[in-house]
């Protein structure tokens, strides 16, 4: 189930069904123009805008339009998240359960971070200091956070963050999540951290 739908049958429960239907078709009609406006946009940020980000500005602004109060609205978009990453999140503890797996985690952590969150879809990366046994690395401008203000919207950016922390925060127990700050809940960075104990 995609951000739109599922964040509004999370409304659904406290705004009621015909609520949540009637945000449901104003997000679906505001998300088309959304994608119609920034139709050029490049490739790479498109597999973040398209499924995420316009659908989370979409749903957002239906929310609003509804009456829903702004602290409500992102509420109801982080919930979707929290949940919707209960799934990927168990799927990363079963696997660490191989033996040794989790060593490898650190290296991975930032290999798939440049891949899936790469410089050509807008994020821009600042490498401190190795210290051995951790992986760190802070993001200095991203996206999701220049995308939603510019739409206006730049309160719902942590609904994004915080996704992070719902699937990295408990992957094993020699594994540190050790953010402490993104650009989307006021910070100069999101500072990236990951600890190995052995």
């Amino acid at each position: 189930m995609g951000l739109l739908k599922g964040t509004c049958r999370i409304a659904a429960e406290e705004l009621g069904k015909k609520t949540a239907s009637r945000i449901a078709v104003a997000a679906q009609l505001r998300l088309e123009q959304l994608l119609r406006e920034n139709a050029d946009e490049p490739k790479a940020l498109k597999k973040h805008t398209v499924p995420r980000i316009y659908p989370g500005i979409a749903v957002y602004e239906a929310m609003r339009a509804e009456g829903v109060a702004p602290e409500r609205a992102v509420w109801y978009l982080r919930e979707y998240y929290q949940r919707f990453c209960r799934i990927p999140a168990g799927v990363i503890r079963a696997a660490l359960k191989l033996p040794g797996l989790y060593k490898k985690v650190p290296a991975l952590l930032l290999s798939s971070s440049k891949k899936s969150f790469s410089e050509a879809a807008g994020f821009v990366y600042r490498f401190p200091d190795h210290t051995p046994g951790v992986t760190c690395f802070d993001i200095v401008r991203c996206p999701y956070y220049e995308t939603c203000k510019r739409c206006g919207c730049p309160e719902i950016v942590p609904a994004f963050c915080d996704s992070d922390d719902a699937s990295y925060g408990n992957m094993h127990p020699k594994l540190i999540w050790g953010r402490t700050k993104t650009i989307g809940h006021g910070g100069d960075c999101c500072d990236f951290k990951l600890t190995l104990e052995d």
